[in-house]
Parts: C-alpha cells; structure tokens; sequence
C-alpha cells in the first residue's frame, strides 16, 4: 500500500547522483547532532504504537541507522533492506503482512530478527529530489490497517529539514577552515572574526570582523577576552598547550551593541599567542530553537488528535442516548428512557471535565472560588482516593481541624489531589503507604529565597507524600514540563503535573516537591489565605453553608447570545419561580436596562458575546446600577476577571440545580433594594 506524497521534482532514475548527494551531508553513526533526530523517532515510535522506529541511511551496498528505538541492528545490507524499496518512490510505502508479500516473505528479517511482518517507510527526499533514505516503523505483528502514513510523511519532511540544516553548518565551517588556511590574505576581507590574544587572554589584533561585532582591540593592552563574555562563569580561558590546535568551543558573547552574539570559536596555539576564529552561529541557533517548537507542536498536535477523538466518543455517548430517550418515552417507556438520560449525563460531565483538564494545563480555565473548610474537603476525599488504590497501597489521611478556611474552586482542588496520589500509585513499585495531610503554613520574608514568587503571609499547605523509591534528580527536573511523561506510550500524556501546578499558580499558590532515591516523594500545594478570613467565620462556619433563602419573584434579566442555551436556561430559572428577561447578546441587555421602568433584581449574563460582550456590559450595569447583583457564565473567560464588576462566577457545563441555588445565594446575600 502506497500514499502518495506528490513530490514534482522527485528522482529516482539515478543512484549514482543520489549517492552523490548523499555524500554532501557526512553523515555518520557518531555525529554529535544525532540527538535532534533520535526526537523525531521517539515521535514516530509514539505516532504508531510499533516496537521499533528508525531513520535509515541508504548507500551503495548497506543501509545504517541514524537513530533508532526498539532495534538492537546497527545496518544492514541493502540488498535485504526493506527501505531500498521504500526510496524508489515520493510514496509512504506501507507493508502490512511482510510474509503476505512477495517481495518480503523470504526476507531474513522476516524470517529472522528482528522478525518484522509490519512495515511503514517515508522517504526522506532532499531539495534536489534525491530519497536519501526513509523513517520508517516496524513491528513483528502483522497489522489489518495504517493511517498514521500522513503523519510519517509529514515526520520524513522534518527529518530532510535536520539534513539541510546540517549541510548548512558543513559549508560554514569549510567556508572558516579556509579562512582560517589563507588569514593573512583573507584577514581584511574574511566575514568571520579572527582574533589573537596571549596565553592568558589579553587582546593583540583583531580583523575588520571583530572589530565590526566587538569594537576596536584597544591598543594601551589592557583589552581582555573575559569582557565579552556573557556569562561570567564561561569567562574562564581555555588552556592551550604550545603546538594545541583544532579546538572548538562555543560561547554566548555580548557585542559592541549588547546583543547577544552566540559564537563559535576554532583555536590554535603558537608558542604564547593563541590564534582564534569565530562563526557566528545565531541564526543558527534560532533555526534549532524553531526546529525544536516544530517537535514541540508535532506533539501537540498528537494530542489534539488524542482528544478529538475522546471529544467524539463522548458525543456519541451523549447524543445516542437522548436518542434512546425520546424513542422511549415516545412509546411510553419513561422508566427506561432514564437510564438512557443518565448515561448522557455522565458523557456531558466526563467531557467537561476533559475541557478543564485542558484549560488548567493552560492555566486558562475558568475557576469558581468558593469559601471552604479544608479539613471537610480532605476528610470528603479520602474515600474517593482510596477507591483509585489496589491492594498494595495504604491511604493515610491526616488533617486537623484548625485549618484555616480558603477561597480555592473546590472542585479543581480536589482533581489536583487525586492526581497526585494517581501519580504516586503509579510510581510505587513496591507496597507502602500514600499520604495526604494538610497544615497551616506561614511564609515569611526570610522565605523569599527559595525561588517562588509566591509572596509572604498565611497559607494552606497540601501535602501527598508516598513511600517509594523517589524521584532521581534528573528526572525531577522535568516532571512540571509539559508532555514530559515516565509511562509508557499511551499510559499517559505528560500532562497530569502541569495540570496541577496549572491550577494552583492560578489560584495564587505555588507547588514544592520534596523527593531523593530511597526517601519516598512530598509534593505540595501550597494555596493563600485571603486577608483575614479566618477570622471572618463564627463558629467555624464557612461561607455558603445552609440553604439561600431570596424571594421567589424575583425578576433576572439574561444576557446570552447562543439561542438554544438562552431557552434553556430561561426554563430552568422560569421552572424555579424566578421571572426572566431575554437579550440575545450584551447591548440588548444595557438598552433593555436603560429602558426598564423596573430595574431587574439580577443580571445574569455570558461572558463571550457580540456587540457588547460579558465583560463590558457587567462594568456598565455596575457603574449605572451598583445595587444589582451580577453572575457571570463562561465556557472559557480567555482572560483575567479580576477588574471586572461580579459577585460570582458560574463554569459552564452547569447542572440545572447549581444555576439555580447560586442565583438563590447571590439574591439572599444581595441588599435590599
């Protein structure tokens, strides 16, 4: 099975050119760059699910291997190569049963290790239209069907990119080293800096070059290499032994205009003058910065292919069942059509938890903070965490009854936690113990060192400790970055931490981890207290506990562009008691207001709208009527709410019953009018 990558110049009549062209990269098992492409396999590795992935390296008689994952083979010869096939095409040359195939049945490594029988080859097809070999996936288990060729090819594009970039570099440096061979004639005219210093770094000369980038080389002696450097711990010069040559070192140096020049530097050694030259690599290193966003955004995009499709299952689950529904209480069969309603209900709620999965890695979601006691939120959780154990793992729950009360959305606070212990089940290999336990915590200004810009004063520290076997350094450095992941392919998504501390700099807080091997791992969140709310509870009562009590007639004005939403809504609040008005978008709303003999008891608006939207249309009724409560709904805000005017704000999905105990309690505590 082939799929075309429609490539108009491709050329695959001339071997002898094709190797030719492959020559002009030096490629080798041993180049220092391989690392660049070893990404770009895990990628593709991840992308098929296969157990191996490689980039191949087609010659004359052998094909090698760039990188690879899961093959234990270095080359082999091309004669057996699946990938000679796979270069004789701009196609991605998929082999799904490689014993069902003519070509392959009898191949050694079909029949022998590494034992393929599934295969999926890309070219990797340069400017010049020559295939100078292919990414390719294999695997030892025959497959009914491939659609990730699309991809691989996309992957293949990438690769060839990483291999212009390297000739690139190799004509720069033939481009130097010939410099560097004729610098007394080329010392006026060369493009590179060339520089002589002593041993112990003191400027002698530098060409027109240098002095272009860095200023003159001043004449009284006093000039030294170390003041161009812009790092001072880099500043140290390199030690050259009398006759030393070829050295290479790379440093990032400050130009005659303070900006960063990254340079680098080829040094040789005569009796007591050091003779250097220098390429300026910037540009270069902005290409592998880009090259490097575009893996990164590969990866996105597995993930948004991850979540469409985890977005579509749920949407069949909701929409099959209202279908189920109404068949069945069109025939009479309310008690069954319940369960049907039920089971559309939990896919609402999974996908709207997906869409604050998401949003909370973003540090975008909306959150709804509310006064809680943290000691009843911990205590409510521990049956939860320990349903998601098995029978190797204790749950310990230590909390005291004097933690200080915060504002924090209760709900996100307790996906945060169970993420953690999730994760520390995870890690624990052997049987132990997780704990969850929260403290008061104050920080104070000597506290300000520890590298978090948290600022000082009271906090509510969460602790989830496990007694494993720790993290390695190494490994904990990177455990916040996102799609960073230890699982295995497909165990998760690396987004699980970054998620938590997400949420947690949203809300004003900051996450430590405390971990080394053989010590287990404590990591904690560590959330404000606002002001002196503490003090602000009689009795230990937080704010929202009891039943909202507001009169029953009550008029609402709702502001909301979507029309089928705005119905819903209005008949849930109408089914309540409450008298709604309707306004489809934000400037209906204030002329609405504006024309009112009555003023409405509460506005209650969306937040995206045209014309006018949430944001602006809550300042204006705040400016003009201070004593009407305002709720906002959102489905993402896309943005701070701070400095605009509301009294609470609702996350949509919203159940019916929440909408209308919150419009209850903003009434209750509203004053009267």
């Amino acid at each position: 099975m082939l799929l075309n990558l429609s490539h108009a110049s491709f050329r695959n009549d001339d071997d002898a050119a094709r190797l030719n062209a492959l020559r002009a990269y030096q490629l080798s098992s041993e180049d220092s760059d391989n690392g660049l492409y070893t990404g770009l396999v895990s990628i593709a590795r991840a992308l098929g699910g296969t157990e191996t992935a490689f980039i191949s390296i087609i010659e004359e008689q052998r094909q090698w291997f760039k990188a690879s994952e899961g093959l234990a083979l270095t080359e082999t010869p091309r004669s057996i190569a699946f990938c000679d096939h796979a270069i004789r095409s701009d196609a991605v040359m998929v082999v799904l049963d490689a014993l069902a195939d003519p070509r392959f049945a009898d191949n050694p490594l079909v029949t022998g290790p590494p034992h393929i029988r599934f295969y999926a080859g890309a070219p990797i097809i340069n400017a010049d239209g020559f295939a100078l070999g292919t990414i390719c996936l294999s695997d030892s288990t025959p497959r009914a069907s491939f659609d990730g060729a699309p991809l691989l090819a996309a992957l293949a594009s990438q690769v060839a990119a990483l291999l212009e970039l390297r000739k690139q570099l190799i004509h720069q440096q033939l481009a130097a080293d010939l410099a560097a061979d004729q610098r007394d004639r080329l010392w006026d005219s060369s493009l590179d800096m060339m520089l002589i210093t002593t041993t112990d770094g003191i400027l002698v000369a530098g060409n027109p070059a240098w002095e272009k980038a860095f200023g003159p080389v001043p004449a009284d002696g006093k000039g030294h290499i170390r003041d161009f450097f812009a790092q001072a711990h880099e500043a140290e010069v390199v030690q050259l032994a009398s006759g030393q040559s070829d050295v290479q070192v790379e440093r990032e140096m400050r130009g005659r205009d303070g900006q960063a020049i990254y340079a680098s530097w080829s040094l040789a050694r005569e009796g007591e003058l050091v003779f250097g030259i220098a390429r300026d690599i910037t540009r270069a290193r902005a290409a592998e910065a880009q090259l490097a966003q575009v893996q990164r955004m590969e990866s996105i995009g597995q993930l948004t292919g991850g979540i469409a499709h985890d977005f579509n299952n749920l949407l069949t689950i909701i929409s099959g069942n209202l279908d189920i529904a109404q068949k069945r209480i069109a025939t009479g069969q309310v008690d069954r059509a319940e369960a049907a309603i039920v089971n559309a209900r939990d896919g609402a709620s999974r996908a709207a938890n997906l869409t604050q999965r998401l949003l909370a890695y973003a540090r975008r979601q909306s959150l709804t903070p509310t006064l809680i006691k943290p000691t009843e939120l911990i205590r409510d959780l521990g049956p939860l965490a320990a349903q998601a154990l098995d029978e190797r793992h204790a749950l310990a729950v230590e909390c005291p009854d004097s933690l200080w009360p915060i504002t924090v959305d209760a709900s996100q606070l307790e996906n945060a936690l169970l993420n953690l212990v999730v994760n520390a089940r995870d890690a624990m290999e052997q049987p132990g113990t997780i704990t969850i336990h929260a403290a008061n915590a104050l920080r104070t200004e000597e506290d300000m060192g520890d590298g978090h810009d948290a600022p000082p004063g009271r906090y509510v520290r969460f602790c989830v400790n496990d007694t494993g076997s720790g993290i390695p350094a190494d490994i904990a450095a990177h455990i916040f970055e996102p799609f960073f992941t230890t699982k295995e392919i497909g165990k998760g998504t690396g987004l699980g931490l970054s998620q938590v501390q997400g949420f947690v700099a949203q809300s004003g807080g900051f996450v430590t981890l405390k971990t080394a091997p053989g010590d287990g791992t404590t990591l904690s969140l560590w959330l404000p207290v606002t002001g002196d709310v503490y003090d602000d509870l009689p009795g230990g009562r937080a704010a929202g506990d009891g039943e909202a009590q507001c009169r029953a007639d009550c008029t609402i004005l709702l502001a909301e562009d979507n029309a089928a939403l705005r119905t819903h809504v209005s008949d849930v609040l109408q089914e309540a008691g409450f008298r709604v008005i309707e306004a489809e978008d934000g400037q209906s709303a204030l002329d609405m207001m504006r024309a009112a003999e009555q003023r409405p008891d509460l506005l209650l608006s969306d937040i995206t709208m045209p014309r006018l939207d949430g944001k602006a249309l809550a300042a204006e009724v705040h400016q003009a009527w201070p004593e009407i409560p305002i709720v906002l709904m959102t489905g993402y805000a896309g943005g701070a709410l701070e400095s605009c005017p509301h009294n609470v704000l609702i996350t949509k999905p919203f159940a019916p019953d929440d909408l209308v105990a919150l419009v209850r309690r903003t009434l209750a505590a509203a004053p009267p009018s």
